[in-house]
């Protein structure tokens, strides 16, 4: 499946966050994780205010080749790409419809294990169902998640 998505948005909290150094960004001692929300989301509204994964609202139904909770995200850097330049990566994060379709999918927000929120994408205008046997791939730009210069 291949859409335009938007660019990710940061929760204000992770900005908190990774200033008080509450983020190991390139260790394995957490996992980040990446889930699916509906268009009735509140994915990408109060980012002032929304902190944690459990504060999301209308998560992706469970079932059919999605997990409450979304994928781990992979293989993930953190890394110098140029003079003063940081680049936070990872590889691509894949859903597989099996047994049925996967409902109503419109945002993907990206977040630390234990549910501090990092950011979040709208992949399409209006929500979507992922067919049966089709697959649902959200791959970072050539820029990574995020860069910081």
């Amino acid at each position: 499946y291949k859409m335009a998505a938007t660019a990710w948005s940061f929760y204000n909290s992770f900005r908190e966050y990774i200033g008080n150094g509450q983020f190991d960004l390139d260790g394995t001692s957490v996992g980040f994780y990446m889930a699916l929300h509906t268009s009735a989301a509140s994915a990408n509204v109060n980012t002032k205010t929304l902190s944690t994964q459990a504060s999301l609202a209308n998560e992706v139904a469970s079932g059919n080749g999605y997990t409450t909770g979304g994928a781990s995200v992979t293989s993930r850097t953190w890394a110098s790409v140029a003079t003063d330049k940081y680049r936070f990566d990872s590889t691509a994060v894949v859903w597989t419809a099996t047994g049925g379709t996967i409902a109503n999918i419109k945002y993907a927000v990206v977040y630390q294990s234990g549910g501090k929120l990092v950011c979040f994408s709208k992949l399409t205008t209006s929500q979507f169902t992922l067919a049966e046997d089709n697959t649902l791939t959200v791959t970072p730009s050539a820029s990574g998640i995020f860069e910081l210069a």
